[in-house]
């Protein structure tokens, strides 16, 4: 396979991933099996729309990052992809399939032509055969194992992924093949001649592409519930996770039950590019026996009251969050793995079910006051500017009996003492975070002064966006990130003057961040993270697009001063020094 085609071939395939639309029920989807663990599609309409009605074309995007004697070899090559009979705007996945005998990796669009797809490989594929079977077509790829095939209406290419039983079985490369440069014999990690890997190893594929082109609808991913709301919503970008091909993979080395209480789960992600945001939403679905536990337990809300008596008007950033430690326990025992546990605790004289109830799962960790600051070197009595931060992360404790057991167990007993209805450190040691543990709160804090303060319960939080914190009460998590805050104390000093332009651009880009996690609902659970952008008048992803194209244009300006700077310093050193 040429170079030019695998440049090819990764240019199609991120077009068409940037570049697929978003049906209700879309063609390309029914050649995805159900065996997929991840895949990952794009919403084309969206996408383009949002881009072009601001202006950003390929042409401009070429214009930006590249040079002038390359601008019109890159037009070109654009133009080939557009009448290659690549249906640009069909629905494009990329789909990830593990397995116990293979593992692979397919990108799966749409056709508008067949036969202009046929010509465009033919006159890029330097070895290019045609195959045929009765309903489709396919070419070889002997470096990459791979195949490329094709009916009218679409096009899967299909690779095997490292890691996987027949990859392994073939040992590294110890020589080139006849015919192959000394670049692609290492890049290719075959030791067999290319005649053995097409009749071995890529036949492997075209079996599986032949599969994939006659599965059947219970043999494909929409057959998932989970999937099929994947393909409903109208995201930007959907994301797909399917674990239980993984972990059936491995059922020699996982608990037998295992299998079962996984069953059924699945995550769905969908991305939105709005003005001035961001918008993930992520679904957890939950299997029957992990949602009994859950149900047991019910939902534990995060305790906002450990947010907010923080004391500081400058938050850069919390999480707080609520989860019943039990659960951990049953999710143990339901796979069998508790009596291991146990086993490795019995010299401390606790059992997993001692830790689990010692601790209510509320927790909160806050930091406030972000600075950069210079400090001296402890090696070479040189000033540094390191970042530094104030915080305090706090957990409740929760049934008192258990509590005082493990604090007492021969694994802590040797570094805390009991005092009152509390315990101390019986040594202090440098550096280490001031720390209060009583029969109610444990909490660790950046310094002594702040943790008083904190225990105090006189302090406000200050700086927080209330609409949002009030969108956390009754859930289980909710956290927050001031970008802002951060990048603002950064000082110019330590940014190179020609990179403070551009870095200028990325201090403005970014406000903060917000998430979270709503109440589980009997079968899913839903989250939220929202990254908010200064630039609320303009799209997130034409702004994304803009920084990027810059900052590739800042890198590859430094890396041409690198190289004419490497070429004229080899001259000056053999300048003859002038004598008197």
């Amino acid at each position: 396979m040429t170079k030019m085609f695998s440049k090819a071939l990764l240019a199609v395939s991120a077009i068409a991933v940037v570049l697929s639309s978003c049906s209700k029920a879309p063609e390309q989807s029914k050649y995805i099996p159900k065996t997929a663990s991840i895949v990952v599609s794009v919403n084309s309409k969206e996408i383009s729309k949002k881009l072009i009605t601001n202006g950003i074309t390929m042409d401009k995007l070429f214009a930006a990052v590249q040079e002038k004697d390359t601008l019109s070899e890159a037009r070109k090559f654009w133009k080939d992809i557009e009448n290659s009979g690549l249906d640009l705007q069909a629905n494009s996945f990329v789909s990830v399939v593990y397995g116990k005998a293979q593992s692979y990796i397919t990108l799966t669009g749409g056709l508008k032509d067949a036969d202009k797809f046929e010509a465009y490989l033919k006159k890029n594929v330097s070895n290019f055969s045609l195959q045929e079977k009765p309903d489709f077509k396919y070419i070889l790829e002997d470096k990459q194992e791979a195949v490329i095939a094709w009916n009218k209406n679409t096009v899967i290419y299909l690779k095997g992924i490292e890691g996987d039983a027949m990859q392994k079985a073939l040992p590294p490369a110890a020589m080139p093949v006849p015919g192959m440069d000394e670049e692609e014999a290492v890049d290719s990690n075959i030791a067999q001649p290319a005649a053995l890997v097409s009749t071995d190893a890529a036949q492997t594929w075209v079996a599986e592409a032949d599969r994939l082109f006659h599965l059947k609808k219970e043999e494909t991913a929409g057959s998932i519930e989970a999937f099929n709301d994947l393909l409903k919503n109208n995201a930007d970008v959907s994301l797909y996770v399917n674990p239980e091909p993984i972990y059936s993979a491995q059922a020699s080395m996982m608990p037998a039950n295992l299998k079962s209480l996984l069953a059924g789960c699945f995550y769905t992600g969908a991305v939105n590019f709005d003005k001035g945001k961001v918008v993930v939403e992520g679904t957890s679905y939950v299997g029957k026996d992990l949602a009994a536990i859950y149900k047991k337990y019910g939902n534990m809300e995060a305790d906002l009251d450990m947010l907010e008596k923080y004391p500081s008007q400058n938050i850069t950033g919390f999480m707080v969050y609520g989860f019943d430690f039990r659960m951990i326990g049953d999710i143990v025992k339901s796979t069998g793995l508790d009596g291991i546990a146990n086993m490795g605790l019995q010299s401390s004289g606790l059992t997993l079910d001692d830790i689990l109830n010692a601790f209510k799962g509320q927790l909160v960790f806050v930091a406030s006051d972000f600075e950069m600051k210079k400090k001296a070197s402890l090696y070479d009595g040189d000033t540094t500017t390191v970042p530094e931060s104030k915080w305090v992360f706090a957990m409740k404790v929760g049934d008192k009996a258990a509590f005082d057991k493990v604090m007492g167990s021969p694994m802590l007993k040797g570094f805390f003492t009991k005092q009152g209805s509390g315990y101390v450190m019986t040594n202090n040691f440098p550096g280490m975070p001031a720390l209060s543990i009583t029969d109610k709160l444990v909490t660790s804090a950046s310094d002594s002064a702040l943790l008083q303060e904190y225990l105090g319960g006189k302090g406000k939080a200050g700086g927080l966006d209330n609409s949002f914190v009030s969108k956390i009460k009754g859930n289980p998590m909710g956290a927050y990130v001031n970008f802002e805050k951060i990048v603002n104390v950064i000082p110019d000093s330590e940014i190179p003057e020609d990179g403070k332009p551009l870095a200028g651009k990325f201090k403005n880009l970014l406000k903060d961040m917000t998430a979270i996690s709503n109440s589980f609902d009997g079968k899913t659970q839903h989250s939220e993270i929202v990254l908010n952008f200064k630039n609320t008048d303009e799209n997130s992803l034409v702004q994304l697009v803009n920084l990027g194209t810059e900052t590739a244009k800042y890198l590859e300006d430094k890396k041409k001063a690198a190289a004419v700077t490497d070429s004229v310093q080899p001259v000056i050193d053999t300048v003859p020094a002038e004598t008197n």
